[in-house]
């Protein structure tokens, strides 16, 4: 199982970036949470077993959406031990 933290720079606040990560997430089945930052960025954590899901995963919440604009994002993957709760929850 792999850690995926993906920071999204750009207009990811106040347009639905936290809902529509969850839906992404609820869809694939990923566990993790979503939250804004207060230097105006949004941060998507999930965890997922192989890297064709996470490369799908991460195409789908960087497209965002219909009112978000994503200028910048990054993403860092790290092994990670098994979850025992898998929920995906909206954080702040």
């Amino acid at each position: 199982m792999f850690k995926v933290d993906i920071m999204l720079k750009g207009r990811v606040q106040g347009v639905g970036f936290r809902y529509y990560a969850k839906q992404i997430a609820d869809e694939m089945k990923v566990s993790g949470k979503v939250w804004n930052n207060y230097d105006g960025s949004v941060e998507v954590v999930g965890y997922l077993d192989t890297k064709k899901d996470i490369d799908e995963f991460v195409e789908k919440i960087k497209i965002g959406p219909q009112m978000s604009s994503v200028k910048e994002y990054t993403v860092t993957i790290t092994p990670s031990d098994p979850l025992i709760d898998e929920v995906f929850e909206i954080a702040n």
